[in-house]
C-alpha cells in the first residue's frame, strides 16, 4: 500500500483505529471550555462513523510485541455493524447528555465508547484485553460521576465485579498463549467441548460482562444509580460488547443457550414486578441480552446474525427508553412507578418516546425489534432448537407485557398513585416539562431509527451476510408476532391487579453477600452463637410463614384437597396433555 508519494487513502485508514478519534474527542472535551465542548461530543462520533465505513475489509497492519503479534484493527461485517451502532450510541448519548452532564461524565463516556469500538475491531486476544479494561474504567467513572454517595458505592462494587471478570479473562488468555494457543481472535468452542480450562476461563471472564448468572445483579445495582444521562451510555456498551466477544470466540457453545434463557427469564420476571422505573430498564437489559446469548449458543450463521441484529436494535430502543425514563425521574425526583403514574400526560412527547422504545422491545411490527428478534426466533425454530424456541417465545410475551403495556399504561394513568402536578419539582429544580431541544433531538433521532429499520429491515439485516436475504414481512412471521402480542394483552388483562405498581425495592441475589452474610457475621460476633441471633429467628419466622401458606393451599381442608367435578378434572388433564404435546413437537 505504500507508494513513493506516501500512503494511499486505504492504507491511511487501515492504520487509523476509529477508537482513536473518540479518545481524541474525550481529550478535547476535557480541555475545551463548557461553551465549546459540544464540538468534540458531536463531531468525534461522526468522524468515527465515517472512518468505520472507510476502513477496508481484512486485517490491518500487524505489530510485534514480545513473542506475540498484535493486530489492533481487523475489519469484517460483524465488527463494522457493532462499531456503527456504538458510534451512533455515542452520538445520541452525547446529544442527550450535553445540557446536563458534567465534564467528567462526558469525558468518561467518550472513553467508554472508544473501548467498545476498539473491541469491535480487535484482531487479537491481547488487544481485546486492553479494550476490555478501558470499558471497565470508563463505565465505572460514568457511574461515579453521578456524584451521590449511593452512586459512588455502586461504582466501587461495579468496579470490583469487572476487575474480577477482567482478571479471569486475563488468566484465561495468558494460559491459552502459554499453552501454545494462537493470539488471533478465533472460535474457542472446540476448547470448551474438549474441557480445556483456559477456554472456560475466557468464557467466564466474558459472560460476567454480559450480565450472566450468578454475577448478574451488578446491572440492576449500578446502572440505576448513575445520572439520568449516564445510564444512557451504560445501556449501550458493556453488555453488547460482551455479546460481540461471545460471537467471536464461542459461537455454538451449547452452555450459552441455557445461560441466555436463564438470563432472559430472570430479567423479564424482575422487570415485570419491579417498582423502580430505572431498575425495570436495568433488569430488561439483562433479559434482552439473554436473547442474544441464546442465539450465540445456537451458533448457526442465521442465529449469529440475529444476535448481532438484536444487539444493534436493542441499543436503539433501550437507549430511547432510558432517555425518556431518565428525564421523567430527573424532572420529578421520583423513581417508583406509583409516584410517576400520570406523568405521561404532563410530558406527552417524552411518554411517546418511551412508548416507541417499548414497542421496539416488544417486537411490534414496523419496529427494529420485530426485525431482529424475528431472526433469532426463526433461527431457533428452523435448526432443531425447539425447547429454546418455546422458552424464548414465552419470555417474549412477558417482555411485551412490561414494555408495551405496563410501563406506558401506568405512566399515562393516575389510578392508585399520587397525582403528578405542574408544581412538582425535580432534583434539578425544574418544573415538569418536556426536555430541551437537544435532548428531544436525540430521542427523535433514535425513535426514527427504531421505526425506520422496522419499515426498511434491509438497512439492518443487510449488514450481515447470513441475514441479508431473510424475509421479514411473511405471513407466518406476522401472524406469530400478532399472536404473541395478543397473548401479552391477555396476560396483562388477567394479571394487571397483581402487577399494579407499589413502593419498595425487590431483593436481588446480591442481597445474600451484601446484606445477609455481613449481618449473620455481625450477629455471630455479638452473640457467639448464630442460633441465638435475631436474624436467625427472623429467618425461622419466614419459613414458618411459608409453610403455613403452603398448608392453607394443600392441607386437608384446602382448596386443592376438595373433590373436583369430573368435567373440571377432564378439562385440566386435557390442557396439561396439550401442553405436553406442544413441548414434544417443538423439541
Amino acid at each position: 500500500m505504500m507508494t513513493d508519494a506516501g500512503m494511499t487513502d486505504a492504507g491511511l485508514f487501515a492504520t487509523l483505529p476509529p477508537t482513536v478519534l473518540l479518545l481524541l474527542g474525550a481529550l478535547l472535551t476535557a480541555l475545551l471550555p463548557r461553551a465549546l465542548r459540544a464540538v468534540p461530543v458531536i463531531l468525534a462520533p461522526l468522524a468515527t462513523l465515517a472512518v468505520v465505513w472507510l476502513l477496508p475489509d481484512g486485517a490491518g497492519p500487524a505489530h510485534a510485541w514480545l513473542d506475540q503479534v498484535l493486530v489492533p484493527v481487523s475489519v469484517d461485517a460483524t465488527g463494522r455493524a457493532f462499531a456503527t451502532i456504538f458510534a451512533l450510541a455515542a452520538l445520541a448519548g452525547g446529544l442527550y447528555a450535553l445540557p446536563r452532564a458534567g465534564t467528567t461524565e462526558l469525558v468518561a463516556a467518550q472513553g467508554y465508547g472508544a473501548g467498545a469500538i476498539g473491541l469491535a475491531f480487535a484482531g487479537d486476544l491481547l488487544t481485546v484485553l486492553v479494550f476490555w479494561e478501558i470499558l471497565a474504567v470508563g463505565s465505572t467513572v460514568v457511574i461515579w460521576a453521578a456524584g451521590t454517595d449511593r452512586a459512588r458505592r455502586a461504582a466501587m462494587r461495579y468496579l470490583q465485579v469487572h476487575l474480577f471478570g477482567g482478571m479471569v479473562l486475563m488468566v484465561g488468555i495468558a494460559g491459552h498463549l502459554a499453552g501454545g494457543g494462537d493470539n488471533t481472535v478465533a472460535a474457542l468452542t472446540d476448547g470448551l467441548n474438549a474441557g480445556i480450562w483456559t477456554a472456560w476461563m475466557i468464557l467466564a471472564g466474558v459472560v460476567i460482562n454480559a450480565g450472566a448468572p450468578p454475577l448478574w445483579s451488578w446491572v440492576s445495582d449500578a446502572y440505576p444509580t448513575a445520572s439520568s444521562t449516564g445510564m444512557v451510555f451504560l445501556s449501550a456498551f458493556t453488555t453488547k460488547a460482551a455479546v460481540l466477544v461471545l460471537i467471536r470466540l464461542f459461537p455454538g457453545a451449547e452452555i450459552l443457550i441455557w445461560t441466555g434463557i436463564v438470563m432472559a427469564a430472570y430479567g423479564a420476571v424482575y422487570a415485570l414486578v419491579e417498582n423502580d422505573l430505572r431498575r425495570v430498564l436495568a433488569f430488561s437489559i439483562v433479559s434482552q441480552v439473554g436473547f442474544m446469548v441464546t442465539a450465540v449458543g445456537i451458533g448457526t450463521p442465521l442465529a449469529l446474525a440475529g444476535a448481532s441484529a438484536q444487539a444493534f436494535a436493542h441499543i436503539l430502543y433501550k437507549s430511547l427508553m432510558t432517555m425518556a425514563a431518565g428525564h421523567m425521574v430527573a424532572a420529578t425526583g421520583r423513581r417508583d412507578l406509583a409516584d410517576l403514574a400520570g406523568i405521561g400526560r404532563r410530558m406527552p412527547l417524552t411518554w411517546a418516546a418511551l412508548l416507541i422504545g417499548g414497542l421496539g422491545l416488544a417486537a411490534v411490527p414496523l419496529t427494529a425489534g420485530f426485525v431482529s428478534k424475528g431472526v433469532i426466533l426463526s433461527a431457533a425454530g428452523k435448526d432443531g432448537f425447539g425447547v429454546a424456541w418455546a422458552c424464548l417465545v414465552g419470555l417474549a410475551v412477558v417482555s411485551s407485557v412490561y414494555a408495551a403495556l405496563k410501563l406506558p399504561i401506568v405512566l399515562w394513568g393516575t389510578t392508585g398513585a399520587r397525582r403528578i402536578t405542574t408544581t412538582s419539582r425535580g432534583l434539578d429544580g425544574g418544573t415538569l416539562a418536556e426536555p430541551g431541544v437537544m435532548q428531544m433531538v436525540a430521542m427523535a433521532f433514535l425513535a426514527a431509527l427504531v421505526i425506520g429499520i422496522g419499515m426498511v429491515p434491509g438497512t439492518l439485516l443487510g449488514l450481515f451476510p447470513a441475514s441479508a436475504d431473510y424475509a421479514v414481512f411473511t405471513a407466518d412471521h406476522l401472524i406469530t408476532q400478532v399472536q404473541l402480542l395478543a397473548a401479552a394483552a391477555v396476560v396483562w388483562f388477567l394479571a394487571a391487579p397483581r402487577l399494579a405498581p407499589g413502593h419498595g425495592r425487590l431483593r436481588d441475589l446480591d442481597w445474600i453477600y451484601r446484606s445477609l452474610i455481613p449481618r449473620l457475621a455481625s450477629e455471630f460476633a455479638i452473640h457467639g452463637d448464630p442460633l441465638r441471633s435475631g436474624i436467625v429467628r427472623r429467618i425461622r419466622h419466614r419459613i414458618d410463614f411459608v409453610m403455613a401458606s403452603v398448608f392453607r393451599i394443600h392441607g386437608p381442608e384446602a382448596p386443592l384437597a376438595r373433590d373436583w367435578p369430573t368435567g373440571g378434572t377432564v378439562l385440566g388433564i386435557t390442557v396439561m396433555l396439550g401442553l405436553c404435546l406442544v413441548v414434544y413437537y417443538a423439541a
